[in-house]
């Protein structure tokens, strides 16, 4: 069964899967992205979504659960896992913004104060 996995993360971000190699050491044996973008204007579009949304099959999902920057990433509240597409869209009103996402309009509001003045809104 597939997982579609709801992020609110301003980049992607690639999570490292590990096997141990001659003598104890790490190597990467593959690399899962979960995708990126929430609250960040897209240039060509101007559109800013609220939450991305990455489907992973459950093979990649089970593995996830080994890497302890997905799982902090879990607890933090940032990424989310649904069952389904339509669920996974409207989870990213329930997850945690990153500190790293830019400002929207919604969060001057929350802040109770005026989005400042940009050249755009002026045009």
């Amino acid at each position: 069964m597939t997982k579609y996995i709801a992020s609110k993360m301003a980049a992607n971000v690639n999570y490292a899967i590990y096997t141990k190699g001659q003598h104890g050491v790490n190597l990467v044996k593959q690399v899962i992205t979960i995708k990126g973008g929430a609250d960040v204007v897209d240039k060509k579009t101007l559109v800013t979504p609220e939450g991305v949304v990455t489907v992973l099959s459950d093979e990649d999902f089970s593995k996830l659960h080994s890497n302890p920057i997905f799982v902090r990433h879990m607890e933090r509240g940032v990424l989310k896992v649904c069952s389904n597409e339509k669920n996974a869209e409207k989870a990213s009103n329930e997850l945690t913004k990153d500190t790293s996402a830019q400002l929207t309009p919604k969060d001057y509001k929350k802040q109770g104060k005026k989005k400042p003045k940009t050249a755009l809104s002026e045009v």
